[in-house]
């Protein structure tokens, strides 16, 4: 019954998300189709206890392979792009037992926040670890001046916590004259 319901689901997504890209004036349904897909993969998805004993139990594999703590320290912590102004998503990487890193990716050519974390997801998930979108929002990058300015949020993700974001690109980009946010604007 679950399956059906999600296959239905998944198809009516699909419907709705396609007429929605091939008619520019119903653009105005796609955050609300992120939306619903949001929500439905949050459905299929282990609840957060589940995912800690799921973890656990692929912990042998990921262990052998040189800890899960190691693996996950070889994930970057920020991948954006050099200039622009672009969306970003913030992700929380889940490994074995309490074993957790937030990371941030940031792309121009990003239409939306799920086309970032659709294209990011499957890399991670491959290391054997669970992620989710904990929010997004946008980055103002200038690599001339060195400053970088994140700000607003996502429609299908809700708004990361830029103070997390603003942390991870201060360690990134050290160098920079001024790396702030503010919770203003979309």
């Amino acid at each position: 019954m679950v399956v059906r319901c999600w296959v239905v689901c998944c198809l009516m997504f699909c419907a709705v998300r396609s007429f929605a890209l091939s008619n520019a004036s119903a653009k105005c349904v796609l955050p609300v189709v992120y939306s619903a897909r949001q929500f439905l993969c949050e459905l299929r998805q282990p609840s957060l206890g589940n995912r800690t004993t799921f973890s656990r139990q692929g912990s042998t594999m990921s262990a052998e392979g040189g800890g899960a703590e190691a693996k996950l320290a070889a994930i970057p912590d920020v991948e954006i792009d050099p200039d622009g102004k672009f969306k970003y998503i913030l992700i929380r990487c889940h490994g074995p037992g309490d074993v957790s890193k937030d990371i941030v990716r940031g792309f121009a050519w990003a239409e939306y926040h799920a086309d970032i974390y659709d294209r990011v997801a499957p890399g991670i998930e491959a290391l054997g670890f669970d992620c989710e979108c904990i929010g997004g929002g946008r980055i103002q990058h200038s690599s001339s001046q060195r400053t970088i300015l994140v700000y607003g949020y996502s429609m299908g993700f809700g708004q990361a916590d830029h103070s997390i974001t603003v942390e991870k690109l201060k360690k990134k980009f050290p160098d920079y004259s001024s790396i702030t946010f503010n919770n203003e604007g979309y």
